[in-house]
């Protein structure tokens, strides 16, 4: 409900960063540090940097997240075509 007022396509980004951000950690096992100043670089507040540092270092976030993708590699689940032409 917080997040209605959001266009659905930035809110996909933010979502897909985020949780790329959260892979990659867990699989470089990068340190509070180096995430910290990654954020940083990213131009987030100390307040965010905070809180994500906090919740990624319970490591139930890199296993949430993990898990939500399943194990099947991506495909495609609804096509549509539309064939334009021009009669001259």
């Amino acid at each position: 409900p917080d997040l209605k007022d959001i266009d659905p396509t930035v809110l996909k980004h933010c979502h897909a960063a985020a949780a790329t951000c959260i892979l990659e950690a867990g699989k470089q096992k990068a340190d509070i540090s180096a995430i910290s100043t990654c954020l940083e670089d990213c131009k987030l507040d100390k307040e965010r940097i905070e809180q994500f540092c906090t919740e990624y270092q319970c490591r139930d976030l890199v296993t949430v997240v993990s898990f939500s993708i399943g194990r099947s590699p991506l495909h495609i689940t609804d096509v549509s075509w539309r064939l334009e032409y021009q009669i001259k």
